[in-house]
């Protein structure tokens, strides 16, 4: 297995740097400025090397926005709380240390050009020429609380992790047997007889009172609380919000026009590349590739399945637009004979022997001032909003510390001022929807004091500021608002009581030995048969089905069951199971199986590797 491993480590990415990237790491020593020594604040040491209080608060911050962004608004604030993520996060922390770790001590390492290549090839890290701007990297990586050299750390950090789950996971296998015992279950089909008693026989049976009503009110009372609720008048600042009042003038967008293009002549054309490496290359294993692409084979997807560059091979084969930098000389002469969509000959590199085509060029073409007109507009109202922004900003801060209300503010920097309406400590809609502002909102500065806020940073170029202006304390909901939902709730319960009880006695009654025909003709209902049923069956009941196939394979009798489904209740009656057959299933079929079978027990061998790698490992405290 840890050849394996180690074979997965492999992989050739060709370096493509750029001047200015050179220049962001050399001057990532400028760290100090945005945080203090790495190894301050120790929380644990694993084998050695410390975790530190500035990962901790990273990692609850990373949990919590997972939790959010999966779950929404409806998750209460103390289930994300910095002290009841603070051990699930340090845990998490703990057992990617000691996967790092192991990692190295298998001789597994990312190269720099791997992590510069796939750094300039980050879309989010792209300005609006769609290539990489340092400037919006530098922007990025601040608001994410990381500096250059950090960023690299931990991307080379992922790295590493991937070579080792994808190392110990592709080293699993699936044996004949075992597919043979999956396709048995997995396509089994039942045959079976049904009656449902169905809601509508029984509904007319039950009845709801008012004392029941009010005897449940009484009893249930905290179903019915409703949570204190808070209301804010609000300013929300942002550089988008600005762009679309900003006017650019036609004259200045064709000032701007002759500028770009101007800037843009003598500059060579850029190409976007992709290609497929062969690093141990035998003449037959390359035709193979070069007969499928004469064949009209997608050049993408011949690179994720034979390209053994690791760092392209999942992106299709693609390195982005190159200019020639950092390339084999032989690589770019290839790529400057070629035209967009051709496919070169075998060329030879020290990295191995490459397959490359163009896949898009730009630089060389003429752009019209009319295609230009919308992207340069875009562009000059940025930066307008964006300088008008920071002046805002600093003016809203000043003008909101101490006013009496919001209306005022808004009024002298002539920004818009909504008001969310009342909502709780789960959020509401809008801008109450966001984890910050609800916080805020509930804070004693606001909600007590009825101060306003300060700025509440929703993103890099987005800034609000709250007012309380309304708040309700908790109480129970009278019994008149509720009272609908309290019979509609009480009738369902009996209905599906009273369902279960009748059913119960007909299944009794076919158990004991009784036709099922003759029990639901007794009971006035209709006997369905269902044969060859599967288990992804869509046409029946879903409940229905899956009881069907939780009940034990039938030996000379009949099983007879009953189950709750969505309309009623059904008398089951299980006469004959047929397990499917391997060799029934199509080429393609197994093929699918067997991959995903094997991918699914890699997966589980790798949970069970990690754990052991973990228990073996001492964290001191």
């Amino acid at each position: 297995m840890l050849q394996t491993i180690r074979d997965n480590s492999k992989g050739v990415v060709a370096g493509i740097l750029v001047g200015f990237l050179v220049i962001i790491f050399a001057l990532s020593g400028a760290e100090a400025l945005f945080s203090g020594s790495s190894r301050s604040g120790e929380v644990v040491s694993v084998d050695g090397e410390s975790i530190t209080e500035n990962e901790v608060a990273r990692e609850i911050y990373r949990q919590r926005q997972q939790i959010l962004n999966q779950y929404g608004d409806s998750v209460p604030s103390e289930f994300v709380s910095d002290e009841r993520l603070r051990e699930p996060a340090i845990e998490a922390l703990v057992q990617r240390k000691v996967l790092i770790q192991h990692a190295r001590k298998q001789g597994m390492g990312v190269s720099e050009s791997t992590l510069d290549q796939l750094i300039l090839s980050f879309p989010q890290f792209a300005g609006d020429s769609g290539q990489f701007d340092p400037n919006r990297y530098q922007q990025v990586l601040r608001s994410m609380g990381y500096t250059p050299a950090q960023y690299k750390a931990l991307l080379r950090q992922e790295l590493l992790l991937n070579q080792l789950s994808s190392g110990v996971a592709s080293s699993s296998f699936v044996t004949p047997a075992e597919l043979e015992r999956f396709a048995a279950l997995n396509f089994q089909s039942r045959d079976f007889q049904y009656a449902t008693l169905s809601r509508d026989q029984v509904a007319d049976q039950v009845e709801v009172t008012d004392s029941d009503i009010e005897a449940y009110y009484q009893s249930n009372q905290n179903q019915f609380r409703r949570p204190e609720q808070v209301a804010v008048d609000y300013i929300d600042l942002s550089v988008a919000n600005l762009m679309a009042d900003i006017e650019i003038d036609e004259q200045t967008l064709r000032d701007q026009f002759e500028q770009n293009r101007a800037a843009q002549e003598g500059q060579e054309a850029e190409r976007r590349v992709a290609h497929i490496l062969f690093e141990d290359a035998s003449d037959e294993r390359v035709a193979e590739v070069q007969s499928a692409l004469e064949e009209g084979a997608s050049f993408a997807e011949l690179a994720e399945q034979y390209s053994e560059d690791l760092g392209s091979s999942g992106q299709g084969g693609d390195l982005g637009f190159v200019s020639g930098e950092g390339l084999p000389e032989a690589f770019m002469a290839a790529v400057e004979s070629l035209e967009v969509g051709a496919v070169s000959a075998p060329v030879e590199t020290e990295a191995g022997v490459h397959l490359i085509t163009v896949t898009e060029q730009r630089g060389s073409e003429v752009t019209t001032f009319e295609d230009a007109r919308e992207r340069i507009a875009q562009q000059l109202k940025r930066v307008e909003a964006e300088n008008e922004f920071v002046t805002l900003m600093e003016r809203l801060s000043e003008l909101s510390y101490n006013a009496d209300n919001l209306q005022s503010v808004a009024d002298e920097l002539n920004l818009p001022l909504e008001n969310t309406g009342l909502f709780g400590r789960n959020g509401g809609p809008g801008v109450a929807g966001e984890t910050t502002v609800v916080e805020a909102a509930f804070s004693e500065e606001v909600l007590e004091r009825e101060n306003s806020s300060d700025l509440i940073e929703l993103a890099n170029d987005r800034v609000v500021v709250i007012k309380k202006t309304d708040y309700q304390e908790a109480y129970i909901k009278p019994l008149a608002e509720v009272r609908e939902q309290i019979a509609r709730q009480l009738r369902n319960e009996r209905i599906q009581s009273l369902l279960a009880e009748r059913g119960e006695a007909l299944r009794e009654a076919v158990a004991s030995g009784e036709s099922l025909s003759a029990v639901a003709e007794e009971a006035g209902l209709e006997v369905q048969t269902a044969e060859k049923v599967e288990r992804r069956a869509s046409d029946l009941d879903r409940a229905l089905v899956q009881h069907v196939f939780s009940l034990p394979k039938p030996s000379g009798e009949p099983v007879v069951s009953g189950v709750s489904t969505r309309n009623g209740y059904a008398v089951v009656m299980l006469t004959q199971a047929q397990d499917g057959q391997w060799s029934d299933l199509s080429e393609e079929e197994q093929q699918s199986l067997r991959r995903n079978l094997a991918q699914m027990q890699g997966q589980q061998e790798y949970l069970a590797y990690r754990e052991q790698l973990r228990q073996e490992i001492t964290v001191e405290r």
